[in-house]
């Protein structure tokens, strides 16, 4: 039920936004769209496309260091509440966009078939997409979502539809069998949309939280630490890899 009063927040909000005068567009990833991909100029492939596009290769970066952004992954264990291969744009198009820098925020909804703890964790790391799309790279920085696409992807036609089923594509190659449904959710432009929508889904990154700093005191205790100080700055952080990873092992044996 909690689940089902987040996704339905999210959905009002969206509507809201749209009968304020703001552009909001939906496409559908189907049978019927996979040639959007599969003939498409611009090539996909799971790790096929390690690319670093350079700053003067850049023909638009979304999100960045001065720049409005978010990416959260919301997996969920009751896949009907997602609409699979909906993608909506709460903002413009790309063909639209006559800026080389916008605000940008990502959210996917995903359905799973009851994965483990560990696969459904895996969902939530996302930077494998940046490594299967020809001319879209997603660049690491704390706190902000920043993705840079290459001027010669804009010229073959690069659109949010074609990232929409692009990412829907890629997850249900890489997680085949753990994912029933999926569903994406882009806001460009629109600096105070991505801030309200980061406030209606707290909900979810508290959620996150909650579960990951459980985590952390189970493994702490596991291993008897009684440092006060946390995880991130400890400086003994990477000799307790190490162990964990040894104890993880031992469990697979």
């Amino acid at each position: 039920m909690e689940n089902k009063i987040i996704i339905e927040k999210l959905r009002d909000f969206l509507e809201q936004e749209q009968n304020s005068g703001k552009s909001l567009f939906s496409y559908r990833c189907d049978s019927s769209q996979i040639n959007l991909v599969t003939k498409s100029k611009i090539k996909i492939g799971l790790n096929s496309y390690k690319e670093i596009i350079l700053e003067e290769e850049t023909g638009l970066e979304l999100g960045g260091v001065n720049r409005k952004s978010f990416s959260i992954i919301f997996p969920i264990s009751d896949a009907r509440l997602i609409e699979h291969g909906k993608i909506t744009l709460l903002g413009r198009e790309i063909n639209k966009i006559e800026k080389v820098n916008i605000d940008f925020g990502m959210m996917l909804l995903i359905g799973t078939n009851n994965g483990t703890d560990k696969e459904t964790d895996e969902l939530r790391h996302l930077n494998f997409i940046s490594n299967g799309i020809e001319g879209f790279s997603i660049r690491t920085i704390p706190r902000r979502f920043w993705c840079r696409i290459s001027t010669s992807a804009l010229k073959k036609g690069f659109s949010f539809e074609f990232l929409g089923n692009a990412i829907i594509s890629l997850y249900q190659q890489k997680f085949k069998g753990l994912i029933k449904s999926i569903e994406l959710i882009f806001i460009n432009s629109y600096q105070d949309s991505i801030e309200q929508f980061i406030e209606h889904s707290a909900d979810i990154n508290s959620k996150s939280k909650e579960k990951w700093k459980k985590k952390i005191e189970e493994w702490r205790k596991r291993i008897d630490c009684d440092y006060d100080w946390g995880c991130e700055i400890c400086p003994y952080r990477e000799e307790c890899y190490n162990v964990k990873q040894v104890l993880v092992s031992r469990e697979e044996i």
